[in-house]
């Protein structure tokens, strides 16, 4: 398994507390599964293996070549890791030859587009931390990793909680007719897996009710100027109806990263 990083490391960003930083060894990484076991599998009812139940961690291949951004606690003893985001950049996806995207998405677009790019994905936050420190320390370590390789675009799957299509029709119109990817670099569900995101008239779904139904990882993209893929998935071992995503950076390093300071934030958890 990759530790990581062997060369670099975040600048200290912390609030009270919590800081943002990339794991350095196999056991940090290890408690960055375990959030992701209580996340995904306890709370969310997402699948796993024996082998994940019995070891209580949530892991794939891609563990092993991404880096982990990890939000920890210092004032918890052992497995201190309360937030996590997994990264793999362009280089290191290429030469590995895949993407964690690429299993539910055509991403070719962007493989030619010029810069670096990202891909974010296994976001999770513990229950007891999910305030806006917390996201704010994760996406401050975002902004600082993409200043740091001079990444263009960030890319991904976020997820709705739940597969029923009926239940989620206004959302995934909304997010369809309002922010749909540019075509020069859009990216599409693979052709096996493509669920219609047109579902209603955009007159039906772009109220701030739907907006404000979003899940908040969604909202957040968003805020940040992203756009989203043509085409849901439906991840039935996941629970989960995945979209794609795809951000500029330059709004991230802005705002996360360039402008935010811990005399902003009053340097104080919440």
């Amino acid at each position: 398994m990759k530790s990581t990083p062997t060369f670099w490391q975040l600048p200290t960003l912390a609030a009270g507390t919590l800081e943002v930083r990339l794991a350095e060894n196999a056991t940090e990484i290890e408690h960055a599964q375990s959030l992701r076991y209580k996340v995904f599998v306890e709370d969310m009812g997402a699948k796993a293996s024996n082998e994940m139940h019995a070891a209580k961690r949530d892991w794939d291949e891609f563990d092993a070549v991404c880096d982990h951004l990890l939000v920890v606690d210092h004032s918890l003893q052992g497995n201190n890791v309360v937030g996590t985001y997994r990264l793999l950049r362009g280089a290191e996806g290429k030469a590995y030859g895949k993407f964690y995207t690429a299993g539910e998405y055509d991403i070719s677009k962007m493989m030619n587009v010029k810069g670096e790019i990202l891909e974010l994905g296994r976001s999770c936050v513990h229950p007891n931390y999910r305030s806006r420190s917390s996201m704010q320390l994760l996406w401050r370590g975002i902004g600082a990793y993409v200043t740091h390789y001079d990444i263009k675009y960030m890319f991904g799957c976020a997820s709705f909680p739940g597969t029923d299509l009926e239940a989620l029709k206004l959302q995934l119109s909304y997010l369809y007719h309002n922010h749909l990817m540019p075509d020069e670099y859009r990216i599409r569900a693979l052709p096996e897996r493509y669920v219609n995101m047109n579902l209603v008239p955009k007159e039906e779904c772009s109220s701030p009710r739907v907006v404000a139904s979003l899940p908040p990882l969604i909202k957040g993209y968003l805020r940040l100027g992203g756009y989203i893929g043509d085409g849901a998935v439906l991840d039935p071992a996941y629970n989960t109806t995945d979209v794609c995503v795809l951000v500029k950076t330059d709004n991230v390093t802005d705002k996360y990263y360039n402008r935010y300071s811990l005399e902003k934030e009053g340097g104080n958890a919440e």
